[in-house]
């Protein structure tokens, strides 16, 4: 799987009008991250009932969650040091890994609406780069919120129940 309007494995970058809702002076976070996300319960069951240990879940809702799940976790921990790869001393141009570009073009199938997916990968174009955390993180939040509403509107998970 590709992103639309990529060309191999490279991402252009963010229109420079583009603005995100920064976090970056709230003093209460929201974010999955911090387990304060507004479906956390939800999503701890979800994950403990649809998402496998190890490798891909179920198509779907179930594969979408890990992987926005599986993005946001490099990104909190590595600041995207495994999404974007960079070339050696030949190719100095900044690109995503094909593993996490066929997991941030899957979240785009499962995402309600395609203005929060754009968000999302306009988001993306301004983390370009190694160790590179920047305000916006909260749109993957907000697509979380958006899979979780979706599970739980399809009642794929059972609440109180592993």
């Amino acid at each position: 799987m590709r992103m639309v309007g990529l060309s191999e494995g490279s991402i252009p970058s963010a229109p420079q009008n583009f603005k995100f809702n920064s976090m970056s002076n709230d003093t209460q976070s929201t974010s999955y991250w911090d387990n304060k996300g507004k479906y956390q319960t939800e999503y701890n069951e979800a994950w403990k009932q649809l998402v496998p240990a190890s490798g891909e879940a179920e198509d779907g809702l179930p594969e979408a969650l890990r992987s926005i799940s599986r993005i946001g976790y490099d990104y909190y921990n590595n600041g995207f040091c495994n999404l974007w790869q960079t070339g050696w001393d030949d190719d100095p141009d900044i690109t995503m890994d094909p593993y996490y570009e066929d997991m941030v073009e899957y979240v785009g199938y499962h995402v309600s609406s395609r203005k929060l997916y754009n968000d999302f990968t306009n988001w993306l174009r301004t983390t370009k780069g190694y160790c590179n955390w920047s305000d916006g993180a909260n749109v993957m939040d907000q697509i979380i919120d958006d899979i979780m509403k979706q599970i739980l509107d399809e009642n794929l998970i059972k609440i109180g129940q592993a």
